[in-house]
């Protein structure tokens, strides 16, 4: 076959001479043909070693990069136990936490209570919380700051320390097993004979609210002081009893005047989540300000009503001011328009002529119960005067230049404190809120009252026997609602105004 090809440039060649031409470079083609079937050879067998699980050098050097080097074991013999603690997982973030206090950790004898699991693993410490109006941890030689941060840092007198101690040992003795106080029931816990002077068991939380607060103003806290089991316990108990709805401390309308209890719980609530900052403790303060804050009626005050009903009066708003007013100090939210809506209201009770703060109108007197004005003359008392003083103080008014504190306070000097049930003029709840009164006055305002409030409350604590440290709530216009443990808390507090509030305008 002769046939030829023709090129671009003019050539041709005939069918032979480019079957030579191919032939020619037949060797090169197949040398490469013999390269390329080792190589396909080369990786069947890598795939094969793969598979039969060796593990190229390569990936071996890798993977033992990040193992952690074991020991080697013989065959035969089995693997070791991983122990957790070789296992270490690194967190999201490093979590920096406070020291927890040695109080926290100290044994303490047993007092047949349950172990209380509640803020004891909290990993936050007390802080000693300080506000405006000085409240802070400080009862000398009770667990508390030495120096007594508050106050002038005297600390009061030796015998009114002693009388301290020994309240809060009474309390603290008498202490449900369940954390509260009861009222009526205490003397379960006396361990030879049974003290007397029972109160209504309505008021339980009310008195356990008074008793956390006597423990807190002498420097026992959650994680500090002595007592701090005695603390942490009945603060678990207000936080077992608030509603979960309305936030109330104690059920809403238990009785009619449940607003008592759940302003002083609240007001325990919050110093003690001030005076130590534990997160735990803020949301039930908060939730106990929130209803106080609910309860108020618009554009004035408090008195039993839920929802309110218009009516006001001052002693009910007297421990709503002094609850919300710490939780204000210490960080809690509230309404300024509830403060100004109490300042209003003191205001349209005190007659200017005298200066005398009523119960539920200008120029009334201290209210008292149907039949109990004989023995207990409302002339005999200025109570509500000593309510609205130290609400004025806590509102911002200067006792050096307000005419309303100058005139309560002369009032007050006319009432100092007696001891005397034939002129019917014991009185622990007007002794309790005179003496913080007139301590913000200070000078010889003070020192007239210091004097005579010693005089009556310390030479009148029981001695000896179960009753020890305790003051006889007979004697009292409403030792029968709270019984002795009513007494026994308001007269240790009274007590403490050498440091539980500092001087708003400074130790004068």
């Amino acid at each position: 076959m002769n046939s030829r090809h023709e090129h671009s440039h003019g050539a041709t060649t005939t069918f032979e001479e480019e079957l030579r031409e191919h032939l020619r470079r037949a060797p090169w083609l197949l040398l490469s043909l013999a390269v390329h079937g080792v190589i396909l050879f080369v990786f069947a067998q890598f795939s094969w070693l793969v598979d039969a699980g060796e593990e190229p050098s390569t990936q071996r050097l890798v993977m033992e990069a990040w193992r952690p080097i074991d020991p080697i074991e013989p065959p035969d013999q089995e693997a070791p136990e991983v122990r957790e603690e070789t296992v270490i997982e690194a967190p999201e973030k490093p979590l920096e936490e406070p020291i927890v206090s040695e109080d926290l950790t100290e044994e303490k004898p047993d007092d047949g209570r349950d172990e209380v699991d509640w803020l004891v693993q909290s990993p936050f410490n007390d802080t000693g919380g300080r506000n405006i109006l000085g409240v802070d941890v400080g009862g000398p030689g009770l667990g508390g700051d030495k120096r007594s941060s508050r106050g002038t840092g005297k600390g009061g007198h030796q015998a009114t320390q002693r009388a301290v101690e020994a309240g809060l040992n009474w309390l603290s003795r008498h202490q449900d097993a369940g954390g509260f106080w009861s009222c009526a029931r205490f003397s379960d816990m006396c361990r030879t004979n049974a003290c007397d002077g029972a109160g209504d068991p309505v008021y339980d939380v009310g008195v356990t609210g008074l008793a956390l607060l006597a423990f807190l103003g002498a420097g026992h806290t959650p994680s500090r002081g002595a007592k701090s089991d005695v603390v942490r316990s009945g603060l678990k108990y207000l936080v077992s009893v608030q509603d979960p709805e309305s936030g109330c401390c104690g059920a809403v309308n238990s009785h009619q005047q449940f607003l008592y209890d759940h302003a002083v719980a609240t007001l325990a609530l919050c110093e003690g989540y001030g005076l130590s900052s534990w997160p735990m403790l803020r949301e039930p303060a908060q939730r106990g300000v929130d209803f106080i804050q609910a309860a108020r009626n618009p554009y004035q005050a408090w008195r039993y009503a839920f929802p309110p009903d218009g009516g006001n009066d001052l002693s009910v708003t007297g421990w709503m001011v002094m609850a919300l007013k710490s939780a204000q100090d210490f960080g809690l939210r509230v309404e300024p328009a509830a403060l100004d809506g109490a300042r209003l209201f003191i205001d349209q009770v005190t007659d200017e002529s005298t200066w005398r703060a009523g119960y539920l109108a200008r120029g009334s007197y201290s209210a008292r119960e149907p039949g109990l004005n004989a023995r207990w003359p409302e002339t005999q008392t200025e109570a509500l005067t000593a309510v609205a003083m130290l609400c004025r103080v806590f509102l911002g008014e200067d006792p050096e230049n307000s005419p309303a504190l100058r005139g309560g306070a002369d009032l007050l000097l006319k009432q100092l404190p007696l001891w005397s049930e034939q002129e019917g003029t014991i009185d622990y709840y007007y002794w309790y809120y005179g003496s913080y009164a007139m301590w913000q006055m200070g000078g010889r305002d003070w020192e007239r009252w210091e004097r005579e409030m010693i005089e009556a409350v310390v030479k009148t604590q029981r001695r000896g026997s179960d009753e020890d440290g305790s003051w006889d709530p007979q004697y009292d216009p409403w030792g029968h609602r709270g019984g002795r443990v009513y007494s026994t808390a308001l007269m240790t507090l009274c007590l403490e105004v050498f440091y539980r509030y500092s001087r708003v305008l400074g130790g004068r």
